[in-house]
């Protein structure tokens, strides 16, 4: 088992990344569908934008973003084309509560491919939410709006969007009288890298300048404003803006002259609001200058406008200054007649108001409903994100507690590898020192038994052989035939006993330590220090005690050495020895429960342990069997002569 630091990184970096993913509600597929689709989708909606801002085709804007709003699937281009409707009721038309709902439509849109998306769609959205407040009055709701938009993109890093809430909530606080605050705001966003949000800033001060009655002041940021402004939307505001001033500041002769150029630009650009507004000015400037039947021309054209339009605010300025010109012409019945149209278009206008009243009482209870219901809706799938977020949250910590259980579990399989390869050396040691001590044991009984031989034979030697030497020399010196014969039998004599002695050199009464008794305390102090079960049976105890001593060293030897082998590489559990005497054989079975060898490859590469087992059964005329398998265990088979005669050492 392998673990490392870059391993943990490297899961947790996915475990939050599906975190991620899983908060969103979307998987990493889902994600890049959405923004292919986007993509694809993505020149449809720059055609609809491009109509807007840069050819100035409202109309067509619009037209376009409905029908792309039927075809198109993506959210991200949903938010974009009710923006710009909304836009176009704001800009174009003036209907304040269909720019309202647009705006709120494109609030609803929720499933980005990426956050940055998401994020611009939702400023769009809260810029003409605020407009859209404003055109209907609403001023602490269009502040409302406008305060978190502005947060909003201080955060995400937006700081054009920054700009451009900041220059909105600027007019709001104007449009309060509040002008100090107004000013202050604005000034701050002069030099903005938006060029429209600085232009629009500078028409705003100018705006409240000549509301604070300096006018040269106020045509100064205009004039300022024109130089950097590449709209031709702003350029036709400021020169409006100039032109109201102009009257104040000693330049009444250019007046009628640019707002006949501006009516005219209007109508080619197909700015109707500004028109409009031009014309009024042109109107009140040719009555102010009594050219009534220039200003009669305009109003009667504007009328019949009006009218198409069903525009009464419009229509009842028309007719108040009808009803002017007719007084000052002395056409006092035509003046009636424009009179009694006002108070007819000014109490449908009432009538209206209340009508309007009451659907916008209506209007608001169903906004109420409606939005307790996006409340829930919005309650019901927050608790789903946290739900969901509390899931993913827990099953990173189980995760990650698996890890370190795994990682912990790695170290004790280490740490336990390396004791028990210690153990194994201490176990060793303590065989090979147990081994030492048993053949000390063994060297030492059998030099013990070797000097009580020497001492028997010595003094056997002394007793019995010196005194029949002694007296053959004697009956040499009188040898005769008979005393021949006596010799040659008491030589007989002799050697009888000296063949016995030779042969007789551990006697039985004489042994200290029993030869299978040794053997069974060597093998029960394997048994102790080791997790190796040995069982050791021997029958006919008494032979192998009473063998020649050369004969039981070599078993010892040999069986000293199978243990070791099997200790060192067998990875056995248990081990059966048998020591038997049949029909005067000596048999040593050695059998192991371990992982055995090929017998083929151990003739071909026969290790020093084997090697020196074969040599000492050799030595002892022996025989040796070795049966083993891979994975099945070992067998070795000794046999030799009980009685094969062993030179003495003596």
């Amino acid at each position: 088992m392998r673990f490392n630091q870059s391993l943990l990184f490297s899961i947790l970096l996915v475990l939050f990344t599906t975190t991620v993913v899983c908060q969103k509600g979307f998987t990493e597929n889902q994600i890049n569908e959405l923004r292919q689709a986007e993509d694809k989708e993505r020149k449809s909606v720059n055609s609809a934008v491009t109509l807007f801002y840069l050819e100035n085709d409202k109309e067509g804007s619009y037209k376009l973003s409905h029908k792309l709003l039927k075809k198109l699937k993506t959210d991200a281009s949903k938010s974009r084309l009710t923006h710009l409707i909304s836009c176009y009721f704001l800009e174009q038309t003036r209907e304040s509560d269909s720019a309202l709902y647009y705006s709120k439509k494109s609030l609803e849109f929720n499933k980005f491919s990426h956050d940055s998306i998401m994020r611009k769609r939702y400023i769009l959205a809260y810029i003409s939410l605020a407009n859209s407040f404003l055109s209907k009055g609403l001023f602490k709701k269009a502040k409302k709006i406008t305060i978190e938009g502005l947060e909003k993109a201080e955060n995400w890093g937006l700081y054009e969007e920054r700009d451009r809430f900041t220059l909105f909530l600027g007019d709001l606080y104007s449009y309060d009288k509040e002008f100090d605050k107004s000013i202050t705001l604005l000034k701050k966003i002069t030099e903005s890298s938006d060029i429209d949000v600085a232009v629009g800033s500078m028409m705003s001060l100018g705006r409240i300048y000549r509301t604070l009655g300096n006018y040269t002041k106020s045509n100064e940021y205009h004039y300022k404003a024109l130089k950097i402004n590449k709209n031709p939307y702003y350029d036709l505001a400021v020169r409006l803006n100039i032109v109201k001033n102009l009257k104040y500041i000693g330049e009444k002769k250019e007046i009628i002259p640019q707002l006949e150029e501006i009516v005219k630009r209007g109508d080619e650009m197909r700015i109707s609001h500004l028109k409009n507004q031009a014309k009024k000015e042109l109107i009140e400037a040719y009555l102010e200058r009594n050219q009534l039947d220039q200003a009669q021309e305009i109003l009667l054209v504007l009328l019949n406008e009006r009218k198409e339009e069903g525009n009464l605010i419009e229509m009842l300025f028309c007719y108040d200054r009808l009803k002017v010109i007719a007084r000052q012409n002395g056409s006092f019945e035509q003046a009636l007649q424009y009179s009694e149209e006002y108070l007819i278009i000014n109490d449908s206008i009432n009538q209206l108001q209340k009508s309007k009243e009451i659907n916008e009482i209506e209007i608001k209870f169903e906004t109420l409903q409606k939005e307790k219901e996006n409340y829930q809706l919005k309650k019901d799938k927050e608790r789903q994100i946290y739900i969901n977020n509390l899931t993913v949250t827990v099953s990173a910590i189980l995760i990650l507690l698996i890890l370190l259980f795994a990682f912990g579990y790695y170290q004790k399989l280490k740490t336990q590898k390396v004791l028990n390869k210690t153990q194994k050396e201490v176990t060793t040691e303590k065989i090979n020192s147990l081994m030492k001590e048993q053949e000390l044991k063994l060297i030492k009984a059998t030099i013990e038994g070797q000097d009580k031989e020497r001492t028997r034979i010595a003094q056997g030697l002394h007793d019995s052989i010196g005194n029949d030497l002694a007296t053959i020399k004697l009956l040499i010196g009188e040898i005769d035939t008979l005393k021949i014969q006596k010799i040659q039998n008491l030589i007989d004599i002799t050697y009888q006993k000296v063949r016995e002695i030779s042969h007789n050199t551990i006697p039985k009464k004489n042994r200290k330590n029993e030869y299978v008794e040794i053997l069974k305390e060597y093998i029960n102090n394997i048994n102790e220090v080791t997790d190796l079960t040995i069982n050791f049976v021997s029958s006919e105890e008494e032979v192998f005690n009473e063998i020649d001593i050369v004969i039981q060293n070599e078993l010892f030897v040999i069986l000293q050495e199978l243990i070791t082998n099997t200790l060192k590489h067998a990875e056995a559990k248990q081990i059966d020895i048998r020591l038997e005497c049949i029909l005067g054989k000596l048999h040593l079975t050695f059998d192991d429960d371990g992982k055995g060898f090929s017998v083929d490859l151990l003739e071909a590469n026969t290790g020093i342990g084997i090697h020196n087992i074969k040599n000492r059964v050799e030595k002892l005329s022996g025989s040796l069997l070795i049966d083993s398998h891979p994975k099945r265990g070992t067998l070795f088979k000794i046999e030799m002569d009980k009685d094969f005669e062993v030179i003495p050492s003596f």
